[in-house]
Order: C-alpha cells, then structure tokens, then sequence
C-alpha cells in the first residue's frame, strides 16, 4: 500500500513555490506530490517551475495530481449552462497546465459551497454531461479525474452521491477520499474505502474533530488510522499515500518534518 512512499499536497508545505522549498524538497523523504495553480502563482517567467522539473528529473520523485481550482467559475457541475461551460474551458486549460509536470490524476470537487439543495439531482446530471464530454481529452492526455470527497451539503459528501455521480462511467473516473470531509460519518471510513475498491484513486489524508474539517496532523483527531489502514489494504490500494494537512503559518520545515515523522508512525500500523 506504501508502494508510492510519502506523498503530500504541496498546499501543505507552502503558500508559494520558491528555490528554498525546492531545496527542501529535494532533500526529504517525500516521493509523489500533488499541486495546484496556486502554488506557482507568482511564478510570472516560469522559472520556478523550471526548477521544480529539474529537481523532479534528479531525484525520481513525481507530480501525481494536480488539484483544480474550487470557485464557482470552475463548476463544472454548476446548474446554469453557461457557467458550466465556461468551467469546461477551464478545465481544458487545466488539463494542459496539469501536463507539464506530468500530471496523471485531475482532483476536482464535485460543487462549490454553498449549493441549492433541492437542485442535487441538477447538480449531478450536469457533472455526468461534463465527466462524458471532457473524456475524450482525457484519453488524449492519458489522464484520469478524480471526485472529491466534500464536507457539509456541498456534493459529494457521501457515498450515495459518488456512486451515483460515477455509476456507468469508465475507468478514467474515480474518487479522491479526503478522510478530513466525511464529517459525523468518520466510523464508516473503513467502510467507504472497501466499497470505493479500485475506484479509490487516491487519498488526502489528515485528521479532524467529527465536527468539522479541520486537516490536522493525523493522530491528533477522532479518525481510527489503523482501521483506515487495514481496509486499504483488503482493497489492495497503491495509490498515492498524500498528506493534505493545514499549514497553521508554520514554516515549510517545520510541516514537512511534521509530516514525515507522522508518516513513520502510520507505517508501523
């Protein structure tokens, strides 16, 4: 299950990529990361990415995922069809921006916050239309989406959802568990990972209060990580084992030590 090693949401370690991360990262533990626009944000000539794929190309290490942008202007499943489509031209630009470092796997929430709840069905219908229309392009770019778990009324937020927002799609479609967004459902995490089998495409792993998200250090919360761990591997997972804690304005150092000492303990489970 830890064929992939530590992995980590790059949001977890820092606000914006600069040289010294790329240093730091560099020198650690962690093998796979996942990334957003966000973490290059001010990188106007490029050449921090630059930096970051050199560093990718020294040390083996890989950009797995690419987590797209959650605003109302990238809802794909926004009921309104003009936001929709607007949201599926971005998408497109997504999937090319997620191709330079290698992206394989597309992170997407399945709804922005707040939603109508009495338009879920609308909600639903309108990703499907967006899940067959992108797909195409996703077989061109050897890519796969993965459907975020979500906290609160957003979509997504439990299994009924996913399963109907992926029943009869292909094998390019799965789920991303984020553990930290399953709210009072928290006993049924083992429970959701043997009925998610291979349509687990990859995690976020962090801790919370039951309450509310909180992405914590694992440990620190109410998740039982041994049961999370022993489903993972009845379901024979080899997916990314990515962490996507807060920072809580800590320095990179700091999370990324943090991290990779919580990952010695989840390894002994």
């Amino acid at each position: 299950m830890f064929d992939l090693g530590l992995g980590v949401s790059l949001d977890a370690i820092t606000g914006v990529m600069d040289y010294e991360t790329i240093e730091l990262l560099e020198k650690s533990s962690v093998s796979t990361f996942e990334w957003s626009p966000w973490c290059f944000w001010t990188d106007y000539d490029g050449e921090i990415r630059t930096a970051f794929i050199k560093m990718l190309d020294r040390t083996g290490k890989k950009v797995i995922s690419y987590h797209v942008p959650f605003k109302q202007i990238d809802d794909i499943a926004d009921p309104d069809e003009v936001i929709r489509l607007r949201a599926m031209s971005r998408l497109r630009v997504h999937i090319h921006e997620a191709s330079r470092l290698g992206s394989k796997l597309l992170i997407i929430h399945p709804s922005t916050e707040p939603i109508d709840q009495t338009k879920r069905d609308v909600y639903i219908a309108q990703l499907r239309k967006s899940m067959l229309e992108i797909e195409g392009e996703l077989a061109l770019h050897d890519m796969k989406i993965a459907l975020e778990f979500l906290p609160r009324l957003c979509m997504g937020n439990t299994m009924s959802d996913m399963n109907r927002m992926l029943d009869g799609m292909s094998d390019r479609f799965g789920v991303c568990l984020d553990v930290n967004h399953i709210m009072d459902q928290y006993p049924q995490i083992p429970a959701i990972i043997r009925e998610l089998g291979e349509k687990l495409f990859t995690l976020h792993i962090c801790d919370y209060d039951g309450v509310d998200e909180r992405h914590w250090m694992p440990f620190k919360g109410v998740i039982d990580f041994k049961a999370a761990i022993q489903a993972l591997r009845e379901i024979g997972y080899t997916g990314p084992f990515n962490y996507e804690t807060s920072r809580f304005n800590a320095p990179a150092a700091e999370c990324l030590a943090a991290i990779e000492e919580n990952f010695i303990k989840m390894k002994a489970l």
